[in-house]
């Protein structure tokens, strides 16, 4: 698991089969404290996010293929949930 921002969409009118109806997001990964990293992601957004939400990453084939409900899914990340807010302990 991942947390990232959505920080772009991307529109592909032509897909393979698998993943004919997906809509896909680019993310860049952030630390709990919200600083950028510099890994980026393309995602299936699985849960209808918009640019400059946090959200939670899966970055598993097998996970992302249960959430589509199809076998070998040619996507290797998915956001899976909106963080509304993240807690820090000190």
């Amino acid at each position: 698991m991942e947390i990232a921002k959505i920080i772009g969409t991307v529109v592909s009118t032509i897909k393979v089969n698998k993943i004919e109806n997906t809509r896909l997001k680019i993310a860049q990964a952030i630390n709990p404290y919200g600083k950028e990293s510099d890994l980026f992601y393309l995602v299936e957004d699985a849960v209808g996010v918009g640019i400059g939400e946090t959200v939670l990453l899966a970055d598993d084939g097998e996970t992302i293929s249960m959430i589509l409900g199809r076998e070998n899914v040619p996507i290797r990340a998915s956001v899976v949930a909106k963080v509304d807010k993240i807690n820090m302990y000190e």
